[in-house]
């Protein structure tokens, strides 16, 4: 599987090659700081954004100077000025940096349309001709071509720079093995299997505490997107006649299921109220949930490790296993992946040194350095495990001098580095976390079904960015949609799900929905060459693995 085809030996060597490169990097001066002879250089001087999460202790410093940026710049070739961005307002305050002539050098940022836009204004720069001051960036576009595919814009020159991603699921069900045991059920197949299995989980005291008092799943927050992922009801879909038209019929047949689940009480029925999901994680971890369906995985060693072990404080005998995607009547798909190719950065139309600018990528993305922003340095954050992989020494430590570092490498790509991924989190050594490991490499198998389908067009980020006035469009069209489906599932027998996308039809329609549909398909037949869609996703992930 993804992340254990390094032998320990291999393994090892890595490893004591980065230590001896981290070592040599530990001199107080850099070899860039010197030239040839021995004469001190100047270094160039560049400004970079990086997210202000507000997680940062006051003891550690601030975004643009702390223990790390000190690190930075010791032994990066450049000069860096980190500029600090609220993660929460990164757009609106880079956009008036662009307008005002301050924004910096090199721009951080996990949002596609604003990377669109400025690209549409002319702001970016084109990337071909300083590429040969990457070369680790080059070597990944040798490696990855998808990465030039994404990152290149309709002129058709390369403007972003991006990472490859580890090939997980964003999310995976997970069922209760031991109460299908109990009520001598299999892990069902199909939604009809799966339709049953919960009525049982309901009705059969799985428990065994005498009361009706567990649900079958979840559907509040993000959860009921992984119902949709079982139906296809992603909004946009390629027909037969290879156009772009809206999923209706795959979201009726999402909209029924999701209606069956509320009116049968086969899940929590106050679920609008759970806004942030907090009330079914709650429920799981306390053993009331048969399947429970989380939001985006972000840790996988939480899922898989930590939330286990809380749940058997409650349930010793839980036992816990991840649900492939039941096939639906609209087919077989998996659910969403983590974006495989992710672009992030762009580099400024107007920065003076742009040679230097690159250097720093190159900086950045190089595996001992990459290492060293990711895990901290071994010896006092990480220490070599018996698997050869780096174990933390102390979390409380991590916590306070590390782990809110991550953004400054939020470019780099982790696959690349067998020390960094996220498989090396579980000592093997302890079985709860050998058990999350299996877990995580089961969940990975489920990509690996050539019948199953991507459920959407795309992921998210790789969507065309609509204009300002269609998204204005959609955005209102979207909440009242939204508001319909809401009534189709919990409206009773008086207002049926036909009926509910019915009126979602004629909101679309009225709404100017018509417009957006124009858009797509001019979008799809200029770039269907260049897109990056779920078919491709795919293919990506499956070749990881």
């Amino acid at each position: 599987m993804f992340g254990q085809t390094f032998t320990p030996r291999m393994k090892f060597a890595l490893a004591l090659g980065l230590s001896a490169v981290m070592a040599a990097g530990a001199v107080g001066c850099s070899q860039a700081e010197t030239g040839s002879k021995g004469k001190s250089e100047k270094k160039a001087t560049i400004t970079v954004s990086n997210y202000d999460r507000g997680n940062i202790p006051a003891a550690e410093g601030t975004v643009e100077e702390n223990r790390w940026t000190k690190w930075i710049n010791e032994r990066s070739p450049v000069t860096v000025k980190f500029v600090p961005v609220a993660r929460a307002e990164a757009v609106r305050k880079l956009n008036v940096m662009f307008a005002s002539g301050s924004a910096p050098d090199i721009v951080n940022d996990y949002d596609t349309g604003f990377r669109n836009s400025l690209y549409q204004q002319k702001q970016l720069l084109p990337l071909d001709d300083y590429l040969q001051y990457a070369p680790e960036y080059q070597k990944l576009l040798e490696k990855y071509p998808q990465l030039r595919k994404v990152g290149t814009k309709p002129d058709g020159k390369l403007y972003e720079i991006g990472k490859i991603n580890e090939p997980h699921l964003q999310s995976v069900a997970f069922i209760r093995m031991d109460w299908l045991k109990k009520l001598g059920l299999e892990v069902p197949r199909t939604t009809d299997e799966l339709l049953d299995v919960l009525r049982a989980f309901v009705e059969q005291d799985p428990d065994g505490n005498g009361k009706k008092d567990t649900y079958g799943t979840n559907m509040s927050y993000t959860s009921g997107g992984m119902i949709d992922s079982m139906f296809g009801s992603y909004g946009w879909k390629l027909s037969d006649d290879d156009t772009i038209v809206r999923t209706w019929d795959n979201t009726l047949e999402s909209l029924k299921f999701k209606k069956t689940l509320f009116e049968e009480g086969l899940i929590d029925k106050d679920y609008l109220a759970d806004k942030n999901g907090a009330k079914a994680k709650q429920d799981y971890l306390n053993g009331k949930i048969g399947v429970f369906l989380p939001p985006a995985i972000t840790n996988w060693f939480e899922n898989t490790v930590t939330d286990i072990q809380t749940l058997r404080k409650v349930v010793p005998e839980a036992e816990i296993a991840p649900m492939e995607q039941p096939r639906s009547s609209m087919g077989q798909f998996v659910h969403h992946v983590v974006n495989p190719v992710q672009m992030t950065t762009v580099i400024n139309a107007a920065a003076k040194d742009p040679k230097a600018a690159m250097e720093y990528i190159n900086f950045i993305i190089k595996p001992e350095n990459a290492l060293i922003l990711k895990k901290g340095i071994e010896g006092e954050h990480w220490r070599e495990g018996e698997d050869g992989f780096p174990k933390v020494i102390d979390p409380e430590k991590n916590a306070k001098e590390l782990d809110w570092a991550m953004d400054y490498s939020m470019f780099y790509s982790i696959p690349e580095n067998p020390l960094l991924i996220s498989t090396t989190a579980f000592d093997v050594s302890d079985p709860d976390q050998k058990a999350g490991l299996e877990m995580l490499n089961k969940a990975d198998e489920f990509l690996l079904n050539p019948e199953a389908q991507y459920p959407a067009l795309s992921h998210y980020e790789h969507m065309p960015s609509l204009p300002s006035e269609l998204v204005v469009i959609n955005t209102n069209i979207d909440k009242e949609i939204q508001d319909i489906y809401a009534k189709g599932i919990i409206g009773g027998a008086q207002y049926t799900a036909e009926q509910a996308v019915a009126d979602a039809k004629a909101a679309w329609e009225k709404g100017g929905g018509k417009q957006i549909e124009e858009f797509m398909n001019t979008w799809y037949k200029e770039n269907k060459e260049i897109a990056f869609l779920g078919k491709d996703i795919l293919e990506l992930v499956r070749s990881q693995h």
